[in-house]
């Protein structure tokens, strides 16, 4: 589903990912953990190509997207191509990144009629009962200044469901919620992992992770230092960096 092959992304002089390589099979739900600024953010803008990476290779269900600086032929992605790749990865920001003029209903719509994935009345029909899933029904037609944090948050996430991707990314996506309104946005992610849906998260949500993902990958300095089921990497984590990490966000 995901090839990942020693990828490397610098900002400048900064090495922000170093050498990276990860598997990651349909279905699967992995979940990423690290230290502020190991680099998890910058890893998941790369999968669908937010940001550009330096060298190393990465591939979406066997096309790959991550050699486009390697000759000036190669350096050429049709925009097209592009926004094909991208219609297969949605993701979840940390922000929501909502529209604040328009309505729950056009913020989920937007992108399938722009894109001429849907024709307006199959797309309203099909936010209608993503706006359903995620609890927001009787929110279609309100603004998103009128939803609280966690609202939004879902409203965020059907609109990405809205596309009808292979693969979600979530980068972070209740680290801007107050505590009481995690729960809400977890229950919907914890249904479309349940469904099968092939999940990227980077979280603080240790809790979560333990319950959810199939493998956990732990980051640090650019680098992945370990990778593995939950019930390992939280008992009995063979790197002491992850130890260590996982002491001081666990006593929390």
């Amino acid at each position: 589903m995901i090839t990942v092959k020693e990828i490397n992304k610098h900002y400048g002089t900064h090495h922000v990912l170093k050498n990276i390589s990860l598997e990651i099979e349909k279905g699967e739900v992995v979940v990423i953990i690290g230290p502020s600024g190991s680099g998890k953010s910058t890893f998941l803008r790369c999968l669908n190509y937010l940001e550009q990476i330096q060298d190393g290779v990465i591939e979406i269900e066997g096309e790959p997207i991550g050699l486009l600086q390697q000759g000036p032929k190669k350096a050429e992605m049709a925009q097209k191509e592009l926004n094909a790749m991208r219609e297969k990865v949605g993701m979840v920001f940390q922000n929501f990144n909502l529209f604040p003029h328009k309505s729950v209903l056009e913020n989920v719509i937007l992108a399938p009629l722009t894109l001429g994935r849907m024709k307006r009345k199959e797309s309203i029909e099909v936010a209608k009962e993503l706006l359903k899933k995620v609890g927001l029904a009787e929110k279609a037609e309100a603004y998103p200044d009128n939803l609280s944090g966690g609202q939004k948050q879902r409203v965020a996430i059907a609109r990405a469901l809205a596309m009808k991707p292979h693969i979600m990314l979530f980068d972070e996506p209740t680290s801007a919620l107050d505590p009481e309104l995690v729960g809400e946005v977890l229950a919907v992610m914890k249904e479309l992992a349940a469904e099968g849906m092939t999940m990227i998260i980077v979280t603080h949500e240790m809790g979560f992770a333990k319950e959810v993902a199939d493998r956990v990958v732990v980051m640090d300095d650019g680098r992945i230092i370990e990778d593995g089921p939950p019930s390992i990497i939280f008992s009995t984590p063979r790197s002491e960096r992850t130890k260590s990490f996982l002491s001081k966000v666990l006593a929390h």
